[in-house]
């Protein structure tokens, strides 16, 4: 099994922490990464709060690119209704070219109200922007060429650099509702799933993926999905449990904060209306928290393994990326966090059969 880390940038330290320490500490971290041995490293994108100081993923890859000599670089994912599509594809191709064709591509249609308002983006136009331009995204990435769309009316344009290698196998998508599942599949692309909530099949409908793609796809090779999640390890069970639920319950206030979960309107924006069964009631944010500190992975090493054995055999990854920072942890705890973990979890994890749609990394001189 492929297994990568996750980045956060889930700035929540408090004030005494400016900005640019902060960022430097987890770039520093992502390097350290691959040191111990992770397989990727995945970027996310965010604006506007400290939920995830994280703007633009694929600049912050291009910087990574130029620090890491063998992981490969994933999106965690970039939000397609928030770009110009011609400049998400010709900035893939470029990282692809310059990285030997070392780029993961994991796309999204993003929730947050505040974050669609900030960039000037009609929320009520996601499904359909985001079906357009993954479309428009796709084909070039594959031909070289961009035309077409029915909002975008793009102009066909060769793109330079052309693509460096097919990205088959190297595409995902976020779906975490039933009518993303069916676009995710009829797109052709992999499921991403991202911090999830602990539930069955992690929330994703791959009933519906399977037989959508078994109409659409015609035989294509079906890729198996991705999880990103948050974790965290400790010698001692109590104890990660215990500092798990402190810091689970932060991030999930960050979260609600973000994605403005507790206003009146959530989930009531055209194509978004699925998401009203998550709102949040304010007079039951502190239950929810707890509730949802207690239920993420945590443990020793070893029950943490189980745990995602449990979760790899009801749905069959080809990769798993944790995330180890996050809700204001301190740093040496995410360090250890994410230390212990490669030194007693990761080869069992890699050791577990899977299907990648993604092999080794090439290079440019084998190319």
């Amino acid at each position: 099994m492929h297994v990568g880390y996750a980045t956060g940038f889930q700035h929540q330290s408090g004030p005494d922490l400016n900005d640019a320490e902060f960022l430097k500490q987890d770039l520093d971290m992502t390097l350290l990464a691959e040191e111990l041995g992770f397989d990727s490293v995945w970027v996310t994108e965010h604006h506007f709060s400290n939920y995830s100081i994280s703007p633009a993923p694929l600049q912050t890859l291009a910087y990574l690119a130029g620090k890491l000599k063998r992981a490969w670089l994933g999106t965690q994912v970039i939000v397609l209704p928030w770009h110009d599509p011609v400049r998400v594809a010709e900035q893939a191709l470029w990282l692809d070219n310059i990285t030997g064709g070392r780029l993961l591509l994991g796309f999204g249609r993003g929730l947050g109200k505040m974050e669609y308002e900030g960039l000037r983006v009609d929320i009520n136009q996601t499904r359909q922007l985001f079906r357009e331009h993954a479309e428009l995204i796709i084909r070039a990435l594959d031909a070289g060429v961009i035309e077409g769309g029915e909002i975008t009316k793009q102009p066909r344009r060769e793109l330079r650099p052309r693509p460096f290698k097919s990205f088959e196998g190297r595409i995902f998508g976020s779906a975490g509702s039933p009518e993303s599942v069916r676009t995710v599949a009829e797109l052709g692309i992999g499921v991403l799933i991202i911090n999830p909530e602990p539930r069955s099949n992690l929330g994703v409908d791959f009933d519906t993926y399977e037989q959508v793609w078994a109409d659409v796809q015609q035989g294509r090779h079906r890729p198996a999905p991705l999880l990103s999640g948050t974790i965290f390890v400790d010698e001692s069970s109590e104890r990660a449990k215990l500092l798990s639920a402190q810091y689970h319950r932060v991030n999930f206030k960050a979260a609600v904060h973000n994605y403005g979960m507790a206003e009146d309107d959530f989930g009531t924006s055209k194509g978004n209306e699925f998401y009203r069964r998550m709102k949040v009631d304010p007079a039951k944010l502190e239950e929810m928290a707890d509730n949802m500190g207690k239920a993420m992975p945590a443990g020793t090493p070893r029950e943490v393994l189980d745990q995602l054995h449990e979760i790899n055999s009801s749905i069959g990854l080809q990769g798993f990326f944790p995330h180890f920072h996050f809700g204001g942890m301190p740093r040496d705890i995410a360090v250890s966090n994410m230390t212990l973990f490669a030194n007693q979890c990761l080869r069992e994890v890699k050791s577990w059969a899977a299907d990648p749609s993604f092999g080794a990394v090439p290079t440019l001189e084998a190319a």
